[in-house]
């Protein structure tokens, strides 16, 4: 802990998640759901996105100049978070993740499912004082900008063609592809260290199976909606169902 500063990160992690449920819901508050866009999901997409985005890439091709150790090695041997964004990122999701609970009980099982693990996970990452290690795997959030705009009445037919086959693309890029392979990247680092001491200082027991748990969950649960997201492709393109009908993934 005195490694990383754990306690420190935590504390500052929950005045962070604190602060983004209350900007988040001011959002949701004020736009609702204006031109049927879910705005508050949209603005947590974009600022997770983005910035978990610019964390990886300095992760490949910063860390090593920056501190002489390539990630996810250094978060792992407990050398910190690269940069305050490293950071931040998850203890903003932690915050949205109160709203993504809330919603999944109108979505279905797989909803509610995803809220509570989107929220355990950060709140754990957050709480052991290493979120850096999971902001990688928010770049998945990418993909939830084109979701967010699925029933936007602004969107001509046209625009939403365009827009699903974006959605359609950067979902399996980023959830199918991408993240998973820096999960395996996170995991299999965790593993190879799990008996040094550099990697103890600041890391518990439980870790490593944390971290594997949560992966499989993500993807098996991100390979069921890339499932469900192809059949519903293939009856758009086909005709079977109008552009503008049942334009999110609880719809079948």
């Amino acid at each position: 802990d005195e490694t990383t500063g754990a306690a420190e990160w935590a504390l500052s992690s929950r005045h962070v998640a604190v602060l983004s449920a209350i900007i988040l819901g001011a959002v949701r508050a004020f736009f609702n759901q204006k031109c049927n866009v879910n705005w508050y999901s949209l603005v947590h997409a974009l600022v997770t996105g983005s910035l978990s985005f610019v964390c990886v890439w300095l992760n490949e091709f910063g860390a090593e100049s920056l501190t002489g150790t390539s990630e996810p090695l250094g978060s792992i041997l407990c050398k910190g978070p690269l940069t305050s964004i490293h950071a931040i990122v998850p203890a903003i999701t932690m915050g949205f993740g109160v709203f993504d609970i809330i919603e999944g009980f109108s979505h279905g099982i797989d909803f509610i499912l995803h809220g509570f693990a989107t929220f355990s996970i950060m709140a754990y990452f957050c709480e052991m004082g290493v979120p850096e290690i999971i902001t990688p795997m928010l770049m998945m959030e990418i993909s939830t900008l084109n979701l967010c705009l699925m029933r936007a009445t602004f969107l001509s037919d046209r625009l939403l063609t365009v827009n699903i086959l974006i959605f359609v693309m950067s979902f399996f890029a980023f959830r199918i592809v991408i993240c998973p392979y820096l999960w395996w990247g996170i995991f299999s680092t965790c593993w190879a260290n799990r008996d040094n001491p550099e990697s103890q200082a600041c890391l518990p027991w439980h870790f490593k199976y944390v971290t594997f748990t949560f992966g499989m969950f993500f993807n098996c649960l991100n390979s069921f909606w890339f499932y469900k997201i192809v059949r519903k492709f293939i009856r758009k393109m086909s005709g079977k169902e109008k552009l503008k009908e049942k334009n999110s993934l609880k719809d079948e």
